[in-house]
């Protein structure tokens, strides 16, 4: 017994201070049926969980493996492949099966065995497996057997000693509260020459000691790096209620068939420098050199699958009626159950679904500084992914689309709020899509940049009511810079507001937050002060094409100047019945605040049925809102034509319209005296005409008027 403990402690003591490193809870990059080892070319036999390079597909082409873009290895120039087969969970009552949640830790050890073997690095090109898929017993004396075994996790340490915690080369008859590992050991003596075999295990062999260490045979005299991997399995999520709770992908309930695979993707000369010149490893890569270098987590948390996928559900997103492919369960006992088959053969398919055509990634972009890069749209979907995205932003005409946070799209033209599509490093966009695994949709403040290089045409500019034009961004406080009217709707459009402002009779009308209107004449409290564009990002309630406003911030827009006298006011006495023809000259003197003079003429004809002299005195005062108070004088001479039979008006208008008040006086010639004072934006003419009991004037701002409103 003395002698048995001393060799076990040498044994623990020896594993301990040997040369290895190990890749901790590596995260699968696939759980797909497909096995280029057994199954090359083809669709495998049964599901398998896959960790390592992203071009795993169902060829294993060693020049290709290694153009990987990536690894869910944290050393990235190991473009290897890792996999097992998935376990299953069956609930007792309904018989479905739920995938185990899994995590890889791979081990490289260096066992060089009694006679102190050069340990070499796996040749490019080597592939092998270790264990029997159609294993459902167990021989003990059988190397390859016992490189298959499990380990059930406790950490309480109430079962320490206990022969039935202890690891075994089955399944646990309980459950493991911390998960369990299924462990595969793999050979580690090569004959030289063959990278693969007819049965995929005769080039390699096991040492002649033991099935983890020792010296290699003569037949296989090659001494490669020993290779073992834990698939930890989160079982401890589950209820367990006896055998067949735990079903491997192939349809054991036992364990015994439990086995794995390896594909060379190896830098060679990097794997033998680790294996050369790391003396201190003992299982932190970090205290390798060669391959302390080269840690780089980001990229493997980043990593996704390039190539294809079996096109069928492998009960992540819900539970299985049946395992896919032909495993009907068995324990080993009787004759092995027939499978039936509903006829349907999967197909490969991508594992990133194609955008839409002329759309490309740009790749990982940061969020706007003060406010989203991307503003005209956005969507939320538990089934996101980056084609969703496009798609919808496509269909509401925009050329970007961002994917953030997994299951948000965010749309729009241009990239706003000081976001640039300058790329940051691609593995910093690390968040799965909601609806694709396989695929990255940004990250926190980070959106995957979609661009479309062939757009559809971009939307027509606004069209605004007629004598409305837009004055820019403007800002707003909680006193309001627009105090004459407000109201606010889930609807709410350019159109919509300048209506409600204008049936208002106000000559301003402003936009915010996409759906509330402001009303008035002029700015208010401080407001006004033109501001970025950018500060009028909010897309219109009612409009995703246009934007309306934003955070304290008004999208304006301005009536040109109207003045309507209205007919309903003091008449003159009636003119004489009589026929006449006659013409007058009217003269209008103004006295405004402008920048420029603006003169006018006009001639007018009076029209009675009497040769008559008339003399018509009126008086207006005018007073307007503009963007800035200048001083000028306006000197305009009209022609009016006039009935006599008519009687001409006065009348109090709204203020956007001239009060006039008009006292004609009829005679065989006539003259008319207009004065009226106003406050006129510059850059303006103004006509004014008198017909029948109408006087009207109006002004029209040209388009590219820079003051039309009052900074405030």
């Amino acid at each position: 017994m003395r002698t048995t403990m001393s060799t076990l402690v040498t044994l623990v003591l020896a594993v301990n201070a040997e040369q290895h490193w190990a890749f901790g809870n590596v995260r699968p990059i696939v759980t797909t049926r497909l096995d280029p080892v057994i199954n090359s070319n083809a669709i495998g036999s049964h599901v398998h969980s896959v960790v390592g390079a992203s071009r795993f597909k169902d060829v294993y082409d060693p020049a290709d493996l290694v153009q990987s873009n990536c690894t869910t290895i944290p050393v990235q120039p190991d473009k290897s492949n890792y996999w097992a087969p998935q376990l299953y969970h069956q609930d007792q009552n309904t018989g479905l099966f739920t995938p185990i949640p899994t995590s890889f830790n791979i081990y490289y050890l260096l066992r060089p065995g009694p006679k102190n073997e050069s340990i070499k690095a796996f040749p490019p090109g080597l592939r092998m497996i270790a264990g029997d898929t159609s294993r459902r017993s167990y021989n003990a004396s059988d190397f390859a057997q016992q490189a298959i075994s499990f380990v059930c996790l406790d950490d309480s340490d109430d079962h320490v000693n206990d022969p039935d915690w202890a690891e075994r080369p089955n399944f646990f008859d309980h459950n493991c509260p911390n998960g369990m590992r299924a462990q595969v050991f793999f050979p580690s003596c090569w004959d030289g020459v063959n990278l693969d075999s007819p049965n995929h295990t005769s080039h390699m062999a096991y040492p002649i000691q033991n099935y983890n260490s020792g010296d290699c045979p003569e037949s296989h005299p090659v001494h490669v790096v020993s290779l073992f991997y834990e698939m930890d399995v989160s079982v401890g999520q589950f209820d367990f209620w006896g055998n067949g709770t735990w079903v491997l992908a192939n349809g054991d309930t036992t364990g015994y068939g439990h086995h794995g695979d390896f594909t060379n993707g190896w830098d060679v000369d990097l794997l033998q420098n680790a294996i050369d010149n790391c003396p201190n490893a003992t299982g932190n890569v970090g205290d390798c050199p060669p391959l302390a270098a080269l840690l780089d987590q980001a990229s493997a948390d980043a990593c996704v699958l390039e190539t294809e996928i079996v096109d069928e559900e492998t009960g992540f997103n819900a539970p299985l009626s049946s395992l896919p492919g032909c495993n009907p369960l068995w324990n080993g006992t009787g004759t092995r159950p027939e499978c039936s088959s509903n006829g349907s053969v999967p197909q490969l398919i991508p594992a990133q679904i194609p955008l839409p055509t002329n759309w490309s990634e740009v790749g990982c972009i940061v969020e706007g500084t003060n406010g989203r890069a991307l503003v005209g749209a956005s969507t939320t979907s538990p089934n996101m992914t980056r084609a969703s995205c496009a798609s919808f932003c496509q269909s509401l005409g925009f050329a970007l689309a961002g994917v953030e946070f997994s299951d948000e799209c965010y749309c729009d033209n241009k990239l706003r709020n000081g976001a640039s599509n300058a790329t940051v490093t691609w593995n910093e966009c690390t968040n799965h899509c909601a609806g694709n695994s396989n695929e990255i949709c940004g990250g926190p403040m980070l959106l995957t940049l979609l661009v479309n290089s062939n757009p559809p045409p971009p939307p027509p500019d606004t069209i605004l009511p007629p004598g409305w034009s837009f004055v820019g961004c403007v800002s707003d406080n909680p006193a309001r810079a627009l105090t004459g009217f407000n109201t606010a709707n889930n609807q709410m459009t350019h159109d919509s507001c300048i209506a409600t402002c204008s049936s208002q009779n106000f000559s301003i009308a402003g936009i915010e937050f996409g759906s509330e209107c402001y009303c008035g004449d002029s700015f208010a409290n401080g407001g006004g002060d033109l501001l970025d564009s950018s500060s009028c990002s909010v897309v219109c309630s009612g409009d995703a094409l246009s934007t309306c406003g934003g955070s304290w911030a008004l999208s304006a827009f301005q009536s040109n100047v109207t003045v309507i006298l209205p007919s309903s006011a003091t008449s003159s006495p009636a003119a004489p019945s009589t026929s006449a023809s006659s013409a007058f000259s009217t003269s209008l003197s103004t006295s405004t605040s402008l920048s420029t003079s603006t003169s006018l003429s006009t001639s007018t004809s009076l029209s009675t049925s009497t040769s008559l002299s008339t003399s018509t005195s009126l008086s207006t005062s005018t007073s307007l809102s503009t963007s800035t108070s200048l001083s000028t004088s306006t000197s305009q001479v009209s022609s009016v034509p006039i009935s006599s039979s008519s009687p001409v008006s006065s009348a109090s208008l709204p203020a956007t319209s001239v009060p006039v008040s008009v006292v004609p006086s009829v005679a065989s010639s006539a003259t008319s005296s207009v004065t009226a004072s106003s406050s006129i934006s510059a850059s303006q003419s103004t006509a004014i005409s008198v017909s029948g009991s109408t006087l009207s004037a109006s002004s029209s701002v040209p388009s590219n008027t820079t003051d039309s409103l009052p900074v405030a």
